[in-house]
């Protein structure tokens, strides 16, 4: 059975081992090595009985001499015995996967290092040594064709420092082109640290018994969450249910699916979220009146944003850096992009708001004229002026107007609490209340507001919360 490997999968296996962490089996396949102080790839190579050769042709490393402490290696087997690892999933509880496996709960917290309470958390990778399970395992199917709008639960990596297509294909017993296909990617050899790479036909970890009767699957997609993305709740009942919950202290909005047994809520993990386990409590409730709790520890990792060196502010500095002037627009901004409508516009993937480059990434710190920071929120795209500006989605346009900061700016809402900004426009061309299509051009790129040259910054909000947009157009939510 493929397994979920994810980077924080990884690192926690450290815990338990400075040196080999996750097994594949027995005989043949790789192992991940997480590089110690002190290390160099001949000593690795001679740890494990094959040459430093080996390990860079399969690691894709151009230089054997550069690696870093932290640094994740793909090692061929030889014919060794590995512990058994199980990913701990929403609802599971740790005498839950004691009993599966047959072993005690103190063996586990020995095993593990975990403290006194047994305290586990979503997508934490917990060793069990070599015992097969005790009892048959319910096994979650992924659907065939994961990745895909509506299809459910997807597996998604987040790319670490160092990988390469070659060695995130291998972790998880898929190959390249399938990755490929399922993110169209055009250059498989350009990926870059903290893109959500979605894995195709890798089946869910094993689960546990620790969910109400009522429900038959709760996940958490991906299984660790980052700053600054979306993540995704999916819900699956017996019956139909109604479904309220809360986490980072925002309640989710729960959607229902299909035959009504389906119930899907997507969360904006704020950018300045600090990275640490947080728990989400789901409450089901039946026909009847009945009230089901569900609870889980889901972790938040860092992201990866780098610095946005020094912005020329062009305009009325002490209109553009006015804080008063700055807190009410982002006021009216937050009032209107916070809304939950029920109805799902979007379908799959989102698409390029401009045809241009990218010249600003999401979540980096710009500094102003006259030593003002800010967070950036938003994509930009170095379009020329007049350029044209496409809707990402389908949706309704919620609003157009000019604003000091953002200049002209159009809202869309494409349902689930899912909006898009378009600003700094010199021309729009829809009104609040229409209904556009994705692609369809709806304004025209510009210089207006807070700029330092004519450009278009596109923004993704989830639940009231800016996220990296680019997440969306590599992957298509539910």
């Amino acid at each position: 059975m493929r397994r979920w490997l994810s980077l924080a999968s990884c690192l926690l296996l450290v815990a338990w081992l400075s040196q080999a962490v996750l097994a594949q089996g027995t005989g043949g396949g790789v192992t991940v090595y997480v590089v110690q102080r002190g290390d160099t790839l001949a000593l690795i190579a001679e740890r494990y009985g094959i040459t430093f050769e080996d390990i860079a042709r399969i690691n894709g490393l151009a230089n054997p001499n550069s690696i870093d402490v932290g640094d994740r290696l793909l090692i061929p087997l030889t014919g060794e015995t590995y512990p058994r690892v199980h990913f701990v999933q929403a609802g599971e509880t740790l005498d839950a996967i004691a009993a599966l496996y047959g072993v005690t709960i103190e063996d586990l917290k020995a095993l593990n290092q975990l403290d006194e309470a047994g305290t586990i958390f979503v997508g934490l990778a917990l060793v069990i040594g070599s015992a097969s399970p005790s009892e048959p395992v319910a096994v979650a199917e992924a659907p065939a064709d994961a990745g895909t709008a509506g299809s459910g639960p997807v597996v998604m990596h987040s790319v670490a420092r160092g990988e390469t297509l070659f060695r995130i294909a291998q972790s998880y017993g898929v190959t390249m082109n399938s990755i490929v296909q399922a993110n169209m990617l055009s250059n498989p050899e350009v990926i870059y640290p903290g893109q959500m790479l979605i894995i195709p036909g890798v089946e869910a970890p094993q689960l546990a018994a620790g969910l109400p009767a009522l429900i038959s699957s709760f996940n958490v997609t991906p299984l660790s969450l980052m700053q600054g993305r979306t993540g995704e709740f999916w819900l699956q009942a017996n019956a139909p249910v109604s479904v309220t919950g809360a986490f980072l202290d925002q309640p989710l909005q729960f959607a229902v699916e299909g035959d009504g047994l389906v119930n899907v809520a997507l969360i904006g993990v704020p950018q300045d979220t600090p990275p640490g386990i947080y728990p989400v409590s789901v409450i089901v409730s039946d026909s009847a009146g009945g009230q089901y709790p569900i609870s889980a520890n889901v972790q938040v990792n860092a992201g990866d944003y780098d610095e946005g060196g020094t912005i020329r502010v062009t305009g009325d500095a002490s209109v553009l850096l006015n804080q008063a002037v700055e807190q009410q627009e982002e006021d009216l901004v937050t009032g209107l992009m916070s809304r939950f409508t029920a109805g799902q516009a979007f379908s799959g993937a989102f698409g390029l708001p401009a045809a241009a480059t990218i010249t600003s990434g999401f979540g980096s710190t710009r500094t102003y004229t006259g030593g003002v920071q800010r967070v950036h929120t938003g994509t930009d795209f170095g379009a020329a002026p007049g350029s044209p500006v496409m809707a990402a989605a389908s949706g309704q346009v919620v609003m157009v107007d000019n604003l000091n900061i953002r200049g002209l700016a159009t809202i869309i809402d494409h349902g689930r609490g899912v909006y898009t900004g378009y600003w700094h426009q010199s021309e729009a061309y829809v009104s609040p209340g229409d209904y556009v299509q994705q692609g369809q051009v709806i304004g025209a790129v510009g210089s207006s507001g807070r700029v330092s040259g004519p450009h278009l910054h596109w923004e993704l909000w989830v639940n009231g919360i800016p996220v990296d947009p680019m997440q969306w157009v590599v992957q298509g939510f539910y």
